[in-house]
Protein backbone atom coordinates (compact mmCIF):
# COMPACT_ATOMS: atom_id res chain seq x y z
CA UNK A 1 0.00 0.00 0.00
CA UNK A 2 1.94 3.04 -1.52
CA UNK A 3 1.53 6.27 1.29
CA UNK A 4 1.55 9.92 -0.19
CA UNK A 5 4.51 12.04 1.22
CA UNK A 6 4.12 15.72 0.42
CA UNK A 7 7.46 17.91 0.32
CA UNK A 8 6.44 20.85 2.82
CA UNK A 9 7.34 24.61 1.96
CA UNK A 10 10.27 26.63 3.47
CA UNK A 11 8.71 27.73 6.32
CA UNK A 12 10.98 30.87 7.41
CA UNK A 13 10.56 31.94 4.17
CA UNK A 14 6.69 31.73 4.06
CA UNK A 15 7.04 31.00 -0.07
CA UNK A 16 4.00 30.04 -1.33
CA UNK A 17 5.17 29.45 -4.92
CA UNK A 18 3.16 26.07 -6.00
CA UNK A 19 1.88 24.02 -8.78
CA UNK A 20 -0.68 21.66 -7.83
CA UNK A 21 -1.22 18.48 -11.00
CA UNK A 22 -4.15 16.21 -11.03
CA UNK A 23 -4.33 13.77 -13.13
CA UNK A 24 -8.01 13.22 -15.02
CA UNK A 25 -8.63 10.63 -17.85
CA UNK A 26 -4.90 9.62 -17.87
CA UNK A 27 -4.07 13.00 -18.65
CA UNK A 28 -2.12 15.84 -16.27
CA UNK A 29 -3.66 18.87 -16.00
CA UNK A 30 -2.51 21.76 -14.33
CA UNK A 31 -4.92 22.89 -11.35
CA UNK A 32 -2.87 25.37 -9.40
CA UNK A 33 0.07 27.89 -10.64
CA UNK A 34 1.60 30.06 -8.30
CA UNK A 35 4.38 32.26 -9.37
CA UNK A 36 5.25 34.59 -6.41
CA UNK A 37 8.19 34.29 -4.43
CA UNK A 38 8.65 35.79 -1.67
CA UNK A 39 12.40 35.50 -1.81
CA UNK A 40 15.33 35.57 -4.55
CA UNK A 41 15.70 32.96 -6.91
CA UNK A 42 18.90 30.89 -7.01
CA UNK A 43 21.47 31.66 -10.32
CA UNK A 44 21.92 29.04 -12.56
CA UNK A 45 25.36 28.58 -11.50
CA UNK A 46 24.52 28.00 -7.43
CA UNK A 47 21.54 25.63 -8.73
CA UNK A 48 23.98 22.40 -8.34
CA UNK A 49 23.54 23.01 -4.58
CA UNK A 50 19.87 21.93 -4.72
CA UNK A 51 19.00 18.81 -3.50
CA UNK A 52 16.63 18.44 -6.24
CA UNK A 53 19.11 19.38 -8.82
CA UNK A 54 21.91 17.23 -7.45
CA UNK A 55 21.68 13.86 -9.04
CA UNK A 56 24.89 13.24 -10.93
CA UNK A 57 26.72 10.83 -7.97
CA UNK A 58 23.66 8.39 -9.08
CA UNK A 59 24.35 7.76 -12.55
CA UNK A 60 25.47 4.72 -13.22
CA UNK A 61 28.67 6.07 -15.05
CA UNK A 62 29.59 8.09 -12.17
CA UNK A 63 29.30 4.67 -10.03
CA UNK A 64 31.27 2.45 -12.24
CA UNK A 65 33.75 5.18 -12.15
CA UNK A 66 33.66 4.96 -8.29
CA UNK A 67 33.89 1.31 -8.41
CA UNK A 68 37.00 1.54 -10.64
CA UNK A 69 39.12 3.90 -8.85
CA UNK A 70 38.31 2.17 -5.41
CA UNK A 71 39.49 -1.26 -7.32
CA UNK A 72 43.03 0.96 -7.13
CA UNK A 73 42.88 1.81 -3.38
CA UNK A 74 42.41 4.97 -4.03
CA UNK A 75 41.40 7.42 -1.43
CA UNK A 76 37.59 8.37 -1.01
CA UNK A 77 38.82 12.21 -1.35
CA UNK A 78 40.98 11.67 -4.84
CA UNK A 79 38.12 9.59 -5.83
CA UNK A 80 35.66 12.46 -5.55
CA UNK A 81 38.57 15.12 -7.08
CA UNK A 82 39.46 12.77 -9.61
CA UNK A 83 35.80 12.28 -11.06
CA UNK A 84 34.77 15.91 -11.04
CA UNK A 85 37.92 17.29 -12.93
CA UNK A 86 36.04 15.44 -15.92
CA UNK A 87 32.46 16.92 -14.46
CA UNK A 88 31.41 20.52 -15.81
CA UNK A 89 30.38 21.49 -12.05
CA UNK A 90 26.67 23.00 -13.63
CA UNK A 91 24.75 19.82 -12.67
CA UNK A 92 26.25 19.31 -9.29
CA UNK A 93 29.51 17.03 -8.29
CA UNK A 94 30.71 13.70 -6.42
CA UNK A 95 31.33 14.67 -2.77
CA UNK A 96 33.65 12.11 -0.91
CA UNK A 97 31.01 11.75 1.31
CA UNK A 98 28.81 10.47 -1.39
CA UNK A 99 31.21 8.00 -2.58
CA UNK A 100 31.64 6.69 0.64
CA UNK A 101 28.20 6.61 0.65
CA UNK A 102 27.90 4.56 -2.51
CA UNK A 103 30.61 1.94 -1.74
CA UNK A 104 29.02 1.49 1.93
CA UNK A 105 25.48 0.67 -0.25
CA UNK A 106 27.56 -1.52 -2.68
CA UNK A 107 29.22 -3.21 0.32
CA UNK A 108 25.83 -3.93 2.10
CA UNK A 109 24.33 -5.27 -1.18
CA UNK A 110 27.22 -7.80 -1.36
CA UNK A 111 27.89 -9.13 1.60
CA UNK A 112 25.48 -11.68 1.53
CA UNK A 113 26.91 -13.37 -1.34
CA UNK A 114 30.27 -12.29 -0.24
CA UNK A 115 29.93 -14.53 3.55
CA UNK A 116 28.49 -17.43 1.14
CA UNK A 117 32.20 -17.27 -0.88
CA UNK A 118 33.76 -17.05 1.97
CA UNK A 119 32.15 -19.86 4.38
CA UNK A 120 32.31 -22.19 0.95
CA UNK A 121 36.15 -21.44 0.70
CA UNK A 122 36.43 -22.40 4.15
CA UNK A 123 33.89 -26.14 3.67
CA UNK A 124 36.97 -26.48 0.88
CA UNK A 125 39.75 -25.87 3.33
CA UNK A 126 38.13 -28.59 5.97
CA UNK A 127 38.03 -30.88 3.70
CA UNK A 128 41.41 -30.80 2.26
CA UNK A 129 42.40 -30.70 6.29
CA UNK A 130 40.53 -32.76 9.41
CA UNK A 131 42.25 -30.94 11.38
CA UNK A 132 40.95 -27.28 10.27
CA UNK A 133 39.07 -25.48 12.01
CA UNK A 134 36.45 -22.30 11.63
CA UNK A 135 33.69 -20.15 13.10
CA UNK A 136 31.37 -17.65 12.17
CA UNK A 137 29.47 -15.18 14.23
CA UNK A 138 26.08 -13.91 12.47
CA UNK A 139 23.77 -11.05 13.81
CA UNK A 140 20.43 -11.72 15.19
CA UNK A 141 19.03 -11.27 11.22
CA UNK A 142 22.04 -13.71 9.78
CA UNK A 143 24.34 -10.61 8.86
CA UNK A 144 27.50 -11.32 8.91
CA UNK A 145 29.79 -10.37 11.67
CA UNK A 146 32.96 -12.06 12.52
CA UNK A 147 35.18 -15.23 11.73
CA UNK A 148 37.84 -17.03 13.54
CA UNK A 149 40.14 -19.74 11.77
CA UNK A 150 43.03 -21.97 12.29
CA UNK A 151 44.72 -24.69 10.33
CA UNK A 152 46.50 -27.67 11.37
CA UNK A 153 49.64 -26.84 11.78
CA UNK A 154 48.52 -24.31 13.79
CA UNK A 155 46.78 -26.30 15.88
CA UNK A 156 49.75 -28.56 16.58
CA UNK A 157 52.33 -25.29 17.00
CA UNK A 158 49.44 -23.97 19.80
CA UNK A 159 49.45 -27.80 21.61
CA UNK A 160 54.04 -27.63 22.03
CA UNK A 161 54.36 -23.60 22.13
CA UNK A 162 51.04 -22.27 24.42
CA UNK A 163 53.40 -20.65 27.03
CA UNK A 164 52.62 -17.84 26.04
CA UNK A 165 49.91 -16.36 23.59
CA UNK A 166 49.62 -12.63 22.21
CA UNK A 167 46.88 -11.57 21.02
CA UNK A 168 46.15 -7.77 19.13
CA UNK A 169 44.05 -6.10 17.23
CA UNK A 170 46.43 -3.52 15.93
CA UNK A 171 45.64 -3.98 11.95
CA UNK A 172 42.65 -3.32 9.81
CA UNK A 173 41.11 -3.53 6.65
CA UNK A 174 39.98 -0.43 4.66
CA UNK A 175 37.89 -2.01 2.12
CA UNK A 176 35.66 -3.61 5.01
CA UNK A 177 36.60 -1.94 8.17
CA UNK A 178 36.68 -5.39 9.97
CA UNK A 179 39.45 -5.75 12.31
CA UNK A 180 42.10 -8.62 12.09
CA UNK A 181 43.35 -10.23 15.48
CA UNK A 182 45.71 -13.07 15.38
CA UNK A 183 46.99 -14.89 18.14
CA UNK A 184 50.51 -15.12 17.90
CA UNK A 185 52.95 -16.66 19.81
CA UNK A 186 57.30 -18.52 19.66
CA UNK A 187 58.78 -21.85 18.31
CA UNK A 188 61.70 -23.12 19.96
CA UNK A 189 63.97 -20.73 17.32
CA UNK A 190 62.24 -17.87 18.56
CA UNK A 191 60.16 -17.64 15.45
CA UNK A 192 57.11 -15.42 15.52
CA UNK A 193 54.40 -18.57 14.74
CA UNK A 194 50.67 -18.15 14.32
CA UNK A 195 48.06 -20.30 16.18
CA UNK A 196 44.78 -19.05 14.54
CA UNK A 197 43.42 -15.86 12.88
CA UNK A 198 40.31 -13.73 13.29
CA UNK A 199 38.11 -10.91 11.81
CA UNK A 200 36.04 -8.91 13.87
CA UNK A 201 32.87 -6.63 13.47
CA UNK A 202 34.40 -4.48 15.88
CA UNK A 203 36.29 -4.37 19.35
CA UNK A 204 33.30 -4.78 21.50
CA UNK A 205 33.16 -7.38 24.95
CA UNK A 206 30.10 -9.25 23.71
CA UNK A 207 32.93 -9.79 20.09
CA UNK A 208 35.54 -10.78 22.37
CA UNK A 209 33.56 -13.02 24.30
CA UNK A 210 32.30 -14.99 21.38
CA UNK A 211 35.82 -15.21 19.80
CA UNK A 212 37.38 -16.13 23.23
CA UNK A 213 34.99 -19.01 23.85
Amino acid sequence: MSRKMSERRAVRLDCRAKMVIKLRAEKCIVKTFEDIHSHELTSPLKTKMLRSHNRFHKSEGVKVLIDCFDDTQMPKSRIAKAINSTHDGVTGGLSTNQAIAHLRDKRNNNLGQEVVLVADHLQKKRSEDPNFFFSMELDTDGTFRSMFWADSRARDAYMTFNDVIVFYVTYKTDRLSLTFAPFTGVNHHRQLILFGSAQLADEKEVTFSWLFE
